[in-house]
């Protein structure tokens, strides 16, 4: 039944708009700021959606009508008013403080104190533990000692708190250990769950699965798988995964897959993929094959991760209406750990660039061999998902399809369909922006265009977008006076001229830009540094140079000429030869051994009976042809 309409929905608007219903007017309201008093009013109606039992929601009620100085009557009709339109509606709040009054440091070291003081016959009381954290508090900056190492091996936030005197009360002690032991002696055993009445211990009870779609698992992990660049075929690292399962039929019913570590976003944008109807192109080879799972939970089932336990998936809970839980023990999420299991040893094995569960053992061909991308690697799990997994029998039921186990609860109603646009709280908020003319904005490097941003040239906006594809972005006005934005419209990448690129890989690509530039810059700048030094040092080099040739040619006047003479110059006559300086010399020196020559002859006139080779004699200045002198005379 629509409601009245209010003209202080949205500042500044227009009087047209007032004819609107309520309903009308707040139709896809997202609020972008996290002031104070809006995130007051999260937490004390998410305390009593959350209430276990009645009688904890009407004490939620009566605190939270205290806290905020109102009657009980309206926070009732402020919990309407969020069940029906949705969290914007607070429009004011406070952050979240924690749900824990201690670390889980302190926490896990007085359950190991109760625990190390409850063995091997001893019984320490709750007491005698406060009393020790007492004793050693008091000890100061001894605990600093290598003595106390392995006492602090994991719990050093522990160990600095008690150097500087803190440590929890008394009462603090006995609240966790007997929180502990209410826990260790609750305990429900069993041999497994039958095929009905299956159920799921949380910190707040147990809950029973009896339909589809209505306890939710969530959880994350690092695939054992490494990935490489589309470009340049680097190795990239290890994606995470956030898996959505529904605990009735095990099937998945959507994930997220992306190299950050898993945190609220990441969690909000796998229950956005599992929430929608799920739409895939050939490209996915699903050989007509649908991805059937879509709706809302009622319960989503989670472990004790501080993503779990965020602000941002506090607003999503409200915003669709589903109810968290926390598991009591690590063992309630074995069904959802299973499917990591047969992710990493079914389908990644297969290919190149498995590293395996053990990191230590790791092949050492995985990063020579990895061969998948981010985009394959998602095709390749949705096919999994599709055809196999979802398309097995379900392994309590004999002849069931786990896809027909989960249609067999919709045989009277359909699950419930939300538009994408109430579930854009689910994507990620980033600055606003200013829009500038031809209704473009400039974001992540990018300059982003709609016909929608016309109307909104000079004005900020808030901008909203899947890291999945980030060619694509979501526009809402900006928050102004504590009331939400409101839905503009969707912008396009002017110049991109790919379909889909993930925030993953833009951000990869500009770090190769910028690591290149910077290279090249560098160079440059060094090698007009190098030059001029190799210019000086040329220079250098030519000089000294110059100063030895001339050193050496006044060397050379100065010396000696080289005795070696010529004896048979090229176009030379007799006479010259003759009567040159040189061949006078020859000339002196030839008649001396003429002379001596003689007088050997005569003392050796008697021959011998072995004589030796005629000596070689030197030429005569008058001979012209050096290979007939050779000829007579050797």
């Amino acid at each position: 039944m629509p409601r009245k309409s209010t003209s202080t929905t949205f500042q500044g608007q227009k009087i047209e708009d007032l004819g609107k219903t309520e309903e009308e007017q707040t139709e896809y309201l997202l609020k972008n700021d996290d002031a104070p008093e809006y995130l007051k009013k999260v937490e004390l109606i998410d305390a009593i959606r959350q209430a276990p039992n009645k009688a904890a929601r009407r004490d939620a009620i009566t605190d939270a009508a205290k806290v905020l100085g109102k009657s009980t009557r309206t926070i009732k009709r402020m919990l309407e008013k969020v069940e029906q339109v949705g969290v914007a509606t607070l429009a004011v709040g406070r952050k979240d403080k924690g749900q824990y009054r201690i670390s889980r440091q302190w926490h896990d070291f007085i359950v190991d104190l109760h625990k190390w003081g409850n063995k091997e016959g001893s019984r320490i009381n709750h007491n005698q533990i406060f009393g020790y954290l007492k004793a050693l508090a008091s000890q100061g900056e001894k605990l600093k000692q290598k003595k106390y190492n392995e006492k602090f091996k994991e719990y050093s936030q522990v160990r600095e708190d008690l150097i500087s005197g803190k440590y929890p009360s008394h009462v603090t002690v006995y609240k966790v250990i007997n929180s502990y032991l209410d826990e260790k002696n609750n305990k429900v055993r069993h041999p497994g769950s039958p095929a009905e009445r299956q159920i799921i211990q949380t910190t707040e009870g147990i809950l029973e699965i009896t339909r589809s779609n209505e306890i939710w698992q969530i959880d994350h992990t690092k695939l054992d798988i490494l990935l490489i660049d589309e470009e340049d075929q680097k190795v990239i690292g290890r994606p995470y995964i956030t898996l959505v399962m529904d605990s009735y039929s095990g099937c998945v019913t959507g994930f997220y897959l992306g190299f950050e570590p898993a945190g609220s976003h990441e969690v909000a944008l796998a229950l956005r993929h599992a929430i929608l109807p799920k739409h895939y192109g050939p490209e996915y080879e699903l050989l007509g094959e649908i991805w059937q799972m879509c709706g809302v939970p009622e319960y989503i089932v989670t472990d004790r991760a501080k993503e779990f336990k965020s602000e941002h998936l506090k607003q999503v809970a409200l915003q669709l209406g589903f109810i968290r839980r926390l598991r009591a023990f690590p063992q309630a999420g074995g069904l959802i750990e299973s499917i990591f299991d047969k992710l990493n040893k079914e389908v990644l094995s297969a290919f190149g660039g498995y590293t395996g569960s053990n990191v230590e053992e790791r092949p050492p061909e995985a990063e020579k061999t990895a061969c998948l991308t981010l985009d394959k690697l998602e095709k390749i799990l949705v096919r999994f998902f599709v055809r196999h997994y979802n398309n097995h029998d379900y392994p309590r039921i004999s002849d069931q399809k786990r896809f027909e186990r989960w249609k067999s609860t919709f045989w009277l109603e359909k699950p419930k369909i939300l538009d994408e646009r109430e579930l854009d709280i689910c994507l990620m908020k980033v600055a606003y922006r200013n829009v500038e003319k031809y209704g473009s904005v400039n974001f992540l490097g990018w300059v982003y265009q709609g016909d929608c941003l016309l109307d909104y040239e000079g004005k900020q906006v808030s901008l909203r977008y899947d890291k999945r594809n980030i060619t694509t972005v979501l526009v809402y006005t900006r928050p102004s006076n504590g009331q939400p934005g409101e839905y503009i419209g969707i912008i396009k990448a002017r110049d991109c001229e790919r379909e889909r690129m993930s925030l993953a890989e833009l951000n990869y690509i500009k770090k190769k830009l910028r690591d290149k530039g910077r290279e090249v810059d560098n160079s440059s700048i060094l090698h007009e540094r190098l030059s001029i030094f190799e210019d000086v040092e040329q220079a250098r080099k030519e000089r000294r140079s110059q100063r030895r040739k001339r050193a050496q040619r006044k060397h050379e006047v100065k010396s000696n000429k080289s005795k070696v003479v010529e004896l048979f110059p090229e176009n030379v006559t007799s006479e010259e030869v003759t009567t040159s300086p040189e061949n006078l010399i020859s000339n002196l020196e030839a008649d001396t051994q003429k002379v001596v020559n003689s007088k050997e002859q005569q003392v050796k006139s008697t021959p011998k009976p072995n004589p030796i080779a005629k000596e070689k004699r030197r030429p005569r200045v008058g001979v012209q042809d050096w290979n007939e002198f050779m000829k007579d005379n050797w």
